[in-house]
C-alpha cells in the first residue's frame, strides 16, 4: 500500500453523497490537470465475538468486498470518467478507514474527502475520516464540505485564464 504515483488524485469513496461529490470533483480536476484518479473504499470488518453469549450481526467478508466493489462501480460510473476520458481505478482495502486512506494516498497528488458535516458530538463519538486525514495524510488533503458546488476542472481553466 501507499507510495502512489504523483500523478494520481486518491478519492475515499462510501457510498454517502458527499463520497459521491468529491470523487465528481476528483474526476474533473484529473481531467484539467491531466491526472489519474483512484477511487477507494474501506471495508471496516469486525468479527463476531466467539466469546459473548449475545448474537451478534455477522456478515461474510467477501460478501462485504463485494457490495464495496458495487458501490465502486456504481459511484464510477455516475461521474461519468469514461466520457471525460479519465483514467479511474478502484480499489477495496480492508480496515479503518482513515488510517487505510493515509496509507494508500502516500505519494499521491492528493486525497481527496467528503466531510459528512456532523456536528462535534456525534464526531466525538463516531469519529471523522477527514479530520483523521487531514492530520495524518502524508500528501495534501481536499475536504469537500457538504453542499459544496462546483466543478474543480471549472475552477482550474477559470485560473488559468486569469493568469492570462
Amino acid at each position: 500500500m501507499g507510495n502512489e504515483h504523483p500523478a494520481t488524485l486518491v478519492v475515499g469513496v462510501d457510498g454517502s453523497a458527499e463520497s459521491q461529490q468529491a470523487l465528481d470533483w476528483a474526476v474533473h480536476l484529473a481531467r484539467a490537470t491531466r491526472r489519474i484518479v483512484r477511487a477507494v473504499t474501506v471495508c471496516i470488518f469486525v468479527p463476531p465475538a466467539p466469546t459473548l453469549s449475545i448474537p451478534s450481526y455477522y456478515a461474510d467478508p467477501d460478501t462485504i468486498a463485494l457490495s464495496h466493489e458495487q458501490l465502486l462501480t456504481s459511484a464510477v460510473r455516475q461521474v461519468e470518467a469514461e466520457k471525460l476520458c479519465v483514467d479511474v481505478q478502484t480499489s477495496v482495502l480492508h480496515g479503518e478507514p482513515g488510517r487505510a486512506l493515509c496509507a494508500v494516498a502516500e505519494g499521491a497528488s492528493a486525497l481527496v474527502v467528503g466531510s459528512h458535516g456532523y456536528g462535534a458530538a456525534l464526531r466525538a463519538v463516531l469519529g471523522s475520516v477527514s479530520s483523521y486525514c487531514v492530520r495524518h495524510a502524508k500528501c495534501p488533503v481536499v475536504v469537500l464540505p457538504p453542499g459544496a458546488a462546483g466543478r474543480a476542472g471549472d475552477e482550474v481553466h477559470t485560473a488559468k485564464a486569469e493568469r492570462g
